[in-house]
């Protein structure tokens, strides 16, 4: 991932900043897993920050298993695309960086099984109240629609009512992760407005084989539900990794203006 901004510039010194500092630091120097990092001492000095916030931000990143603290020695890089923790991810995302196209393809991968199994045991276990939630999202998602609005929260929350009428308490935690982790693409995602439609034309006919119990149908509908957002930005960062006189989709241009400020 790369971040948006570090915190060396004088101008934010919170948390997420530090940290982004450090992370924009080391790749900067080219660190590799197993290499030593710089002291704390060394990093305050070069972000313009104090050693209070060093530690922090560090103690953080060790939570998060991007870096280990060795006893008398010093904190090290560790792998971290085999050793760091999904919520590492997430995190570098809320803070601003954008996932690499290989990231996007193996999340939804994941995403598209989690969400499989959270249909079926949607549909076992679903009450009237589930339903109701879930109806009362379709309908402000159609008067967004019909607004010309953006959908993307509307869609999350649609979403974690759907894992929540699961009842399962540690699949809507682990999923929440991924839509935490995909909150800015689908902002980006949602400009396109036959994606927005199509989105909401298959919730509603996923509440209703909610509603009768179809999970085999419930399933099918889903995995088809993620393929095409899968699909959608297999193309579009495609089309960002090419040279910049390569003509993007027109019906897409708009989303990937979006995606290039971010990037």
């Amino acid at each position: 991932m790369d971040t948006d901004k570090t915190a060396g510039q004088g101008r934010d010194t919170g948390p997420a900043a530090v940290i982004a500092g450090i992370i924009d630091y080391l790749r900067e120097r080219r660190l590799q897993a197993g290499d030593r990092l710089p002291s704390e001492r060394d990093l305050a000095e070069r972000l313009g920050v104090g050693r209070n916030a060093v530690r922090e931000a560090l103690t953080t990143l060790i939570t998060l298993r991007m870096v280990e603290s060795r006893p008398n020695s010093g904190i090290y890089l560790r792998h971290v695309a085999r050793e760091s923790s999904f919520e590492a991810m997430v995190m570098l995302a809320d803070m601003g960086a954008t996932p690499t196209p290989t990231e996007v393809a193996e999340t939804m991968e994941v995403r598209a099984h989690l969400e499989t199994l959270s249909v079926r045991l949607a549909c076992e276990r679903r009450n009237d109240a589930d339903l109701a939630r879930l109806e009362d999202i379709l309908d402000r998602t159609d008067a967004a629609l019909a607004a010309d609005g953006n959908i993307a929260s509307l869609d999350t929350e649609f979403h974690i009512a759907l894992v929540d009428a699961t009842h399962n308490s540690v699949l809507v935690r682990v999923l929440n992760a991924f839509y935490r982790f995909t909150a800015r693409r689908r902002e980006v995602l949602f400009e396109d407005r036959l994606q927005a439609k199509a989105s909401a034309r298959e919730h509603r006919r996923l509440v209703g084989l909610m509603r009768e119990r179809e999970a085999a149908k419930a399933e099918a509908l889903i995995l088809r539900h993620m393929n095409r957002a899968r699909n959608y930005w297999t193309e579009l960062l495609s089309l960002s990794a090419r040279k910049p006189e390569a003509p993007a989709p027109a019906s897409r241009s708009r989303a990937r203006s979006r995606t290039s400020k971010r990037a």
